[in-house]
């Protein structure tokens, strides 16, 4: 198993008197690509900002790994801000001497073809995502926190952040987190599938074993109380029903067909239980 890039214990942030972060633990790893998902509200954006250092929790600690100062943390979030009056090439000067960069590694903002003298604030979003991703990479950071950015660029570009992405984690061995709400265009890249509700994780486990554990069965009847359905859907003669944890032995007792779900399904599947189970708790 590879080494703890940070490990978090008890973490909280409480908004209004309302926890935000309800008591979080996790451990994060060196080189694994992580998708954390959940409902609107769930916490996830407070979690990565926590992580960034924007947010300071109120209780909790963040043990990072030794040697993993600010310098080696990446954050895209949500609203990408740059320097908009300054050039590309002034952009990438002033980020090599916050974070002390000697050696400018700028192969990726070449490799897109960008014209050093053009102005940050004529760039596209696409091109904004990849010149900042451009910036970021040249500090080879040890973990990346990419907060719903995704779905703001157009398909071209974005096949080439997630190809950069994946340069990066073989490359500098960097640890990837990810909130994301379009599933199915992050499809190749977790390992690890994090679900948080409330404020809390309530879901850790590999995307792998998850694509296994969760199954989809069509039928016009209600299943038998022993499938742990965890969400259903559709009209009555053709109801989806979502079953989490899929036993094999599920197979030979039941005459259903059980389904296989793609990553997109199966993350509109957890939330959707989430949902319906705050209707009927």
């Amino acid at each position: 198993m590879n080494e703890a890039v940070v490990t978090i214990k008890d973490l909280t942030v409480r908004i209004g008197g309302r926890p935000v972060l309800d008591a979080v633990d996790l451990e994060l790893r060196r080189k694994e690509s992580v998708l954390i998902a959940g409902r609107n509200g769930a916490g996830k954006s407070t979690f990565l900002k926590c992580l960034a250092g924007v947010i300071i929790p109120d209780a909790g600690n963040l043990d990072f790994a030794p040697g993993l100062d600010r310098s080696k943390i990446g954050f895209i979030s949500d609203a990408v801000s740059l320097l908009e009056n300054a050039s590309l090439k002034q952009g990438m000067a002033f980020h090599a001497d916050v974070y002390g960069i000697r050696d400018f590694d700028d192969s990726l903002i070449r490799e897109l073809g960008f014209d050093p003298g053009r102005r940050i604030k004529h760039l596209s979003a696409g091109e904004r995502v990849l010149y900042h991703l451009g910036l970021i990479t040249a500090q080879r950071p040890v973990l990346l926190l990419v907060d719903e950015i995704i779905h703001t660029i157009d398909p071209y570009m974005r096949s080439r952040f997630l190809d950069a992405l994946i340069d990066l984690i073989a490359e500098h061995e960097t640890t990837v987190i990810m909130v994301n709400h379009a599933f199915a265009e992050v499809e190749r890249l977790p390992e690890r599938i994090l679900l948080m509700d409330d404020g809390k994780f309530v879901l850790d486990e590999s995307s792998e074993s998850l694509r296994g554990r969760i199954k989809r069965v069509v039928t016009a009847e209600d299943p038998p109380s022993e499938l742990p359905v965890i969400f259903s859907r559709g009209p009555e003669l053709r109801r989806e029903h979502y079953i989490h944890p899929f036993r094999e032995e599920f197979r030979d007792k039941h005459p259903h067909v059980f389904e296989d779900l793609d990553l997109e399904e199966i993350m509109k599947a957890l939330i959707g239980g989430r949902y319906a189970q705050k209707r009927n708790p």
